[in-house]
């Protein structure tokens, strides 16, 4: 990686743009960034950590980074020219910031961009403007992230100063950044969750096999027996007893089994012969009874004997009677339709003999004359008609005259109303279509006034909102700051409390891991103490507070954003002015759609008076022309009456003498109808008449055949139907009552059960239901014993499968807890207490002394040797990580803290550049074109500082650059090629110098 060009503009103490050549700046290899202090040199080193990664390393962060001297509107911004991996590369980027608003007081979010461009032949072209894409092709080409690369290229002397004089635990912290031993850490991890789940899964096994073994209790419990007890089942402690117990339960309960099935047996063969002799005695009782029934049922029988007999008789009458009585309905019926027929004879004659025909003449002469004179009959009532029709038509077509004269008078006043109308209702269109026009503009006009006013009431609705937030946000802080407090002085309390955690574990007679005394006369006390889980309880409420004030912070720059934009969009127009115009626009809106609504009705309405008009005018012709028909019609009609009256009276003369004796022959028909009423009644009498008689020959035969002298003997001996049903059912009730009871009687058992005594029922029921209570009793406990058995069987393999298991798991568990607290450094076979990723960390601490070592050897004089030390550190402490110095002019090693201010200086100075060359190897072996060694050569004598220049020119091999960062005034003179940043009161400034002084091009 080479850094080629870097901008900075309104970035920490750089209010304007400052633009740095560092290719020319590094033209020798080696130059040097000088300045006063605070004049900004390590700012550039943090500009160039932003561009890549957004963020700059230590305590300083990424907030604040926009300069105080830059006028409100200058955006802060870096731009880093690179070459990595071939590629030439361009980062454009700005942390958020507050710019004043366009319009109004205050200030708005903006916030953080970047731009990521590539050279590609002559001109740049844009890869992403996206945080996540850059930051994964950063890290994709660097192979690093921000740690790495501080400490990797930066070079931050006095860091590994303090890294220097560091303990193990600090040390770790800094190696574990740098390297990745993630998959180490996994393994740790990994085997302490193993443990933890282990223990689980132990304790778990265990807790079921203690349900088990109550199962198995609860089981023995439920068949328990006050006389017997089968072997109880001992608890977990005893595992290797367990299972002979078990199988002895399970033998005990079979047994048990047995015996019940034998009881069981014989309550059963009890029962059966109590229900035996119950069953017999019942039959036996069952037929005594029966045959006492009967004998009941016979004498009844006898007593009612006379009834029986009359009850015979009447049925027998009335069965003979009942052969007669369709003979005497017919008779009757035939009888009333004589007499019928004779009425309508007599009802039809009366009307004819009052009109004059004789009472002896036949119907059927008085028809054949009448009949004769039908055709004058009919031509009479033609010709009336033909008169009448003429008369009326005549009479209707005067009144249809009338009318259609006074109807073309008013048509005629009606088309004059109808053109008048048509007229005005063509200018009430036209006026109205004028009045419609520019209805689109003012609705457009509308709703441009309405999304004002709604702008208003959003921008008075986030202004009250931004408000509202303001006590939220202050409280929201003071929580972050008291959770922040609270978390320190529970860390406080911990550090505090440990003296006492490690008095817990001090046992008399074993040593101390302090300070490895075997007495322990006056151990800490155990105070308050906070542990683990407390702390991460208050590391949880401090996330949590932090994360609200996030979260109002960003709802407050949210609203803050919307005033503004409303703001512009409003263009400073006031409530009042927006009211006033919108009730305007409103009021010409109406207007013109009230003209709109009204013009279609009213072009309809001038259409239906157009159409009115000609109507009307089209009434008026037409009943002009009905009137000069009708006059015609009226003359034809006048002729055609003349003619009727002609034809009519010759008619009437030639129906003279008709035996309807109706002069105008107006009743012909209806006499000729009477008198063929009068012939089918008569035919109709005659045939009835005949039917009589034949009827009364078969009643006189039919009753003598059933023995009855008159009808009316007959009539007596009949009955009703239901009460004749009601005697034959009675006559055979007592048939088969009397043939029942004997059959009884002759039954061979029935008589057999007479020959014995009564049976005692009471005393054989007690028997069987005492014998039945016994079975209940014995297959109750023979189930009960049956369940347990099988339950037994489907516990025992669980209850043994659970002993192995828990066998099994404990094994299991004890080997991970061993081999846990050994990788994690707690096991006492760990003597250096050292964890697992310390060890690899202790790996990589040597690989970097041994490069250190090789620019020690010339900065130092090879008088000084770091070496890598796994030396057990006091206090009980984790070793593994320990740094020492071999002073090899008097052969001893020392502590890293007994070297001076310039011996901490080259040591820390190589130990920087032996762990960047180490990181840089396991980053990939990315060639760091660029580097920057920062401040520590003031504590150098001119010897010492020229022994680190040597090594310093040694690291521009391969054209590497490397950047000298220090106010130190003799460096100066010594490295020609320099960036000079200057400070005042307006912001600073920096340049870059070459040898001869003068600025460069």
């Amino acid at each position: 990686m080479r850094i080629h060009r870097l901008e900075v503009e309104a970035f920490g103490p750089f209010a304007g743009r400052v633009e740095i050549d560092l290719d020319t700046a590094a033209g020798a290899g080696l130059f040097l960034v000088h300045g006063p202090t605070g004049a900004g040199k390590t700012t550039l080193l943090d500009a160039v950590c932003f561009a890549l990664y957004a963020d700059v390393p230590g305590a300083r962060g990424r907030h604040g980074l926009r300069s105080d001297h830059a006028a409100p509107d200058v955006r802060p911004e870096v731009v880093l020219e690179l070459t990595v991996g071939g590629r030439r590369l361009r980062i454009t980027r700005s942390p958020a910031w507050d710019r004043p608003k366009k319009r109004g007081s205050g200030t708005t979010s903006v916030p953080a961009s970047v731009v990521l461009e590539e050279r590609v032949g002559s001109r740049w072209e844009g890869l992403s403007h996206r945080n996540d894409e850059v930051a994964d092709l950063v890290l994709d080409l660097l192979g690093m992230g921000l740690s790495q690369f501080a400490s990797v290229v930066l070079l931050p002397q006095g860091d590994f100063a303090t890294f220097l004089r560091a303990d193990p635990e600090a040390r770790r912290s800094l190696l574990q950044r740098l390297f990745d031993i993630s998959v180490f850490a996994d393994v740790e991890q990994w085997l302490v969750d193993a443990r933890r789940r282990s223990a689980a899964d132990a304790e778990g096994a265990r807790s079921a096999l203690d349900a088990e073994l109550r199962v198995v209790e609860e089981l023995l419990g439920s068949v328990a027996d006050e006389h017997e007890h089968g072997p109880a089942v001992v608890d977990e402690a005893d595992l290797a007893g367990l299972p002979d117990r078990v199988r002895g339960v399970a033998d005990d309960l079979a047994r048990r089994v047995g015996e019940a099935m034998a009881r069981l047996d014989a309550a059963e063969q009890v029962e059966r012969a109590a229900v035996a002799a119950h069953d017999e005695a019942s039959t036996t009782h069952e037929r005594q009874e029966r045959a006492a029934r009967a004998r009941r049922r016979l004498t009844a029988l006898e007593a009612d004997g006379e009834a029986h007999a009359d009850r015979v008789a009447r049925l027998d009458a009335a069965d003979r009677a009942a052969t007669v009585r369709g003979h005497l309905r017919a008779e009757q019926r035939l009888r009333q339709e004589a007499a019928d027929a004779r009425a309508r004879c007599e009802r039809a004659r009366g009307p004819l003999v009052a009109s004059g025909m004789p009472a002896d003449r036949p119907a059927v002469a008085v028809l054949r004359d009448l009949r004769d004179l039908d055709p004058a009959a009919a031509e009479v009532v033609t010709s009336r008609q033909d008169a009448a029709r003429v008369a009326a038509e005549l009479a209707g077509t005067a009144e249809r005259r009338l009318a259609t004269a006074e109807a073309a008078t008013a048509a005629q006043a009606a088309h004059a109303e109808a053109v008048a109308a048509a007229s005005d209702a063509g200018e009430r269109v036209r006026v109205l279509a004028r009045a419609a026009e520019g209805a689109d503009g003012h609705e457009e006009r509308v709703r441009r006034l309405e999304a004002s006013a709604s702008t208003l009431d959003d921008l008075e609705r986030d202004r009250s909102a931004r408000e509202d937030l303001v006590p939220a946000l202050l409280e929201a802080r003071e929580h972050v700051a008291d959770r922040r407090e609270a978390l320190v002085l529970l860390r406080e309390r911990r550090v505090d409390s440990m003296a006492a955690e490690l008095a817990d574990a001090l046992v008399d007679g074993r040593p101390c891991t302090v300070c490895g005394a075997t007495e322990h006369p006056a151990p800490a006390a155990a105070g308050d103490r906070v542990n683990d889980a407390a702390l991460e309880d208050a590391e949880s409420r401090l996330t949590e507070a932090s994360e609200r004030l996030d979260a109002l912070a960003g709802e407050a720059r949210r609203l803050e954003a919307a005033v503004e934009t409303r703001e512009g969009l409003l263009e400073g127009s006031t409530r009042a002015e927006v009211t006033a115009a919108l009730d305007d626009a409103r009021a010409a809106r109406a207007a013109a759609r009230a003209a709109t609504a009204e013009l279609a009705g009213a072009q309809t309405a001038e259409a239906v008076s157009r159409a009115e008009a000609e109507g009307r005018g089209g009434e008026h012709t037409r009943a002009l022309a009905t009137l000069d028909a009708l006059d015609a019609r009226s003359a034809e009609l006048e002729t055609d009456a003349e003619r009727a009256a002609s034809a009519l009276t010759a008619a009437t003369d030639a129906h003279a003498g008709c035996p309807c004796g109706s002069a105008d022959a107006s009743s012909h028909d209806t006499v000729r109808e009477a008198l063929e009423a009068l012939r089918r009644a008569e035919e109709a009498l005659g045939g009835a008449e005949e039917r009589l008689a034949r009827a009364e020959v078969d009643l006189a035969a039919a009753l003598a055949d059933a023995g009855f002298e008159t009808a009316e003997d007959c009539a007596a001996a009949a009955l009703p139907t239901t009460e004749a049903d009601r005697l034959r059912d009675a006559v055979h009730e007592h048939v088969r009552s009397a043939d029942a009871a004997r059959s009884v009687l002759a039954e061979p058992e029935v008589a057999a059960a007479l020959a014995l005594d009564p049976p005692d029922l009471p005393v054989l029921e007690d028997a069987r239901a005492g014998a039945r209570r016994e079975v209940l009793g014995a297959h109750q406990q023979l189930e009960a014993l049956r369940r347990a058995d099988r339950a037994l069987g489907r516990v025992a393999p669980r209850v043994l499968g659970a002993c192995e298991q828990v066998a099994a798991l404990t094994h299991r568990h004890d080997r991970l807890r061993d081999l846990a607290d050994t990788v994690v450094g707690t096991s006492p076979d760990n003597t250096l207490k050292m964890r697992l990723t310390s060890f690899v960390l202790a790996a990589r601490l040597e690989a970097v002394a041994a490069r250190a070592n090789e620019r020690l050897a010339v900065m130092g004089g090879g008088r000084y040797v770091l070496e890598h030390s796994d030396d057990r550190v006091a206090g009980g402490k984790r070793s593994g990580l320990g740094l020492r110095v071999l002073d090899q002019w008097t052969g001893r090693a020392r502590d890293t803290a007994s070297l001076s201010g310039g011996e901490s200086f080259m040591a820390s100075l190589a130990l920087a550049l032996g762990l960047a060359d180490a990181v840089r190897e396991e980053s990939g072996g990315l060639d760091l074109g660029t580097l920057f060694v920062d401040e520590g050569f003031g504590s150098l004598d001119d010897d010492s500082l020229e022994q680190v220049l040597t090594v310093l020119d040694g690291l521009r091999e391969g054209g590497r650059a490397v950047g000298v960062v220090s106010h130190v005034a003799d460096l100066r003179t010594r490295v020609p090629h320099q960036v000079v940043v200057e400070k005042g009161v307006a912001g600073s400034t920096a340049s870059v110098r070459v040898a001869d002084g003068a600025p460069a091009a």
